[in-house]
């Protein structure tokens, strides 16, 4: 059975509270998201979480048979990302290398096919590399609450620290949110409560009504329990539908952090696993673009082993410093001097 052997997050130490973000455009916010500083971007979190996750599984660079990395932020259309962080690994070019794009959900695309690769047999490990800082323009929805992080989980049949005894997708076509390649910056339909109901409640009690069950279980079955958190409200409304117990969710990280896009359910993932005893039960559940993917892992004895190895997410999110709303303009280069 695979599992995860390791994994590693990554935070930027800058913050922006939410409302100086807010009130200038006649809106509010609450909390406060990070933000990439001045020499960090999708590939520089992205390595900073894939150097984590291998140290902290402890294997070789020589054993991983293939780099997926998942993201709605790459800055290509026509280039990958993942080779870049294969060379700093210095992988084989033998590898297997991939981006998965298009959708927040790209990071459980990811992993679901390094599961699929380790159970063809095609690799013996593999990495999963999930990164974000979606584009946002001044005034938008995302400038208040779209945060950056990043998470590496390794994946592999031996030595895991948490196995993944079942998987479910459920799948619709659904637009809530979006951006085209002509876009600047994300967009979305401001209907909230058609969103939130046909679109992340739908999917995400879809998909873990479906993994309940195949394997027989009910919600309240789990010790933990992560959903994606576009906010701090939703998941709530899917462990109601499943009838788990709302003090099993995940602490909310969008008042801390934001909405961390396609990694959200990840980071999350890891800050439970910081502090998960062997045999607990975690449901994971992730959402974006009318899909969401279920998984339920099983704790095992090798996460008390390695738990000195990593960096664990409390530390990344107590490290922090402020920007002001006019400073974090010009990092997104939405405030530009004029050319002399």
């Amino acid at each position: 059975m695979a599992g995860i052997i390791g994994y590693g997050v990554y935070v930027p130490r800058y913050r922006l509270k939410q409302a100086d973000a807010a009130i200038p455009w006649g809106g509010f916010g609450m909390g406060e998201k990070s933000v990439c500083g001045w020499d960090e971007d999708i590939i520089s979190m992205a390595a900073e979480a894939l150097e984590n996750a291998v140290n902290h599984s402890g294997v070789n660079a020589s054993d991983i048979g293939a780099l997926y990395l998942g993201t709605a932020s790459s800055p290509y259309i026509e280039q990958h990302v993942a080779p870049i962080l294969a060379e700093t690994l210095g992988l084989s070019p033998e590898v297997s290398v991939l981006d998965y794009c298009g959708s927040i959900n790209a990071v459980a695309a990811a992993l679901l096919s390094c599961l699929d690769a380790i159970e063809a047999k095609r690799i013996k490990t593999g990495i999963v590399v999930g990164t974000e800082n979606r584009r946002v323009g001044p005034g938008t929805e995302g400038e208040v609450s779209f945060g950056a992080a990043a998470v590496a989980l390794v994946i592999g049949d031996s030595d895991t620290i948490a196995d993944i005894e079942g998987r479910q997708t459920y799948s619709t076509l659904f637009y809530d949110r979006w951006r085209a390649a002509k876009d600047s910056w994300v967009s979305n339909y401001f209907d909230y409560r058609f969103a939130r109901e046909y679109g992340y409640q739908r999917h995400v009690s879809g998909a873990c009504k479906g993994l309940l069950e195949n394997l027989q279980r009910k919600g309240d079955d789990y010790d933990h329990v992560v959903f994606h958190q576009p906010d701090g409200r939703l998941p709530a409304l899917a462990a109601r539908d499943l009838k788990i117990n709302p003090q099993k969710l995940a602490p909310d990280l969008t008042g801390a952090l934001g909405d961390l896009g396609g990694c959200s359910p990840f980071v999350s993932l890891a800050g439970i696993l910081d502090n998960a005893k062997p045999g607990a039960k975690v449901l994971v559940c992730s959402y974006g673009s009318g899909r969401s993917d279920a998984f339920s892992l099983v704790v095992g004895n090798q996460i008390e082993k390695k738990r000195g190895n990593g960096i664990p997410l409390e530390k990344y999110m107590a490290r922090k410093a402020y920007l002001d709303y006019p400073t974090y303009l010009r990092l997104t280069n939405n405030l530009v001097r004029a050319p002399y």
